[in-house]
This record gives C-alpha cells, structure tokens and sequence, in this order.
C-alpha cells in the first residue's frame, strides 16, 4: 500500500513558503511562451530558471520529501542543459 503524505505539512521557523501566485505566475509564463511559439532562447531559459526556483523551494518546504527532491534536481538539471545549449548556439 502506497504511503500517505501529510498534506499539512508547516516548515520549520524561517522557513519561505511557496505562494499559490506564484504557482499562478509560473502556469502563465508557461502559457505565454505555448502562446509565442518562437520565444527567444532567453525567454525559454528565464522560465525554466523560475521553474527550478520554484521546484527548489518546494523541496526546502519538505526535505523528507523524495518526489519534490528529485522534481527540483531534475528541474535544475534541465536548465544547466538548456543553458549548456545556448551557450554552444543551439535553440
């Protein structure tokens, strides 16, 4: 049987929570770049930066939490690629 997550989960003291508009802002990028279909390079790679951004302080809200490690490493992985292939010229 699959484990329950606490969905109440509170960090610790000091600890930042992610805003639902943030969340919001995030999904909109996304649509605008959708939207644009030949966004430059550097719009693309702005948005996965505040992807990873996001993602990484998901996983700070929950250390425990493998599913949001491996969501921010991934998220953070694919902007070094992202980031690797602009450099060389590629789109």
């Amino acid at each position: 049987m699959a484990e329950t997550r606490d969905r109440q989960h509170n960090p610790g003291p000091g600890a930042a929570r992610v805003e639902i508009s943030e969340v919001s802002e995030l999904i909109q990028a996304a649509a605008d770049l959708i939207h644009a279909r030949t966004a430059p390079a550097s719009a693309v790679l702005a948005f996965h930066e505040r992807k990873a951004a996001l993602f990484e302080a998901l996983a700070a809200e929950e250390p425990e939490n493998v599913d949001r490690q491996e969501a921010a490493k991934s998220s953070r992985d694919q902007v070094e690629y992202l980031r690797a292939m602009a450099e060389r010229g590629c789109s």
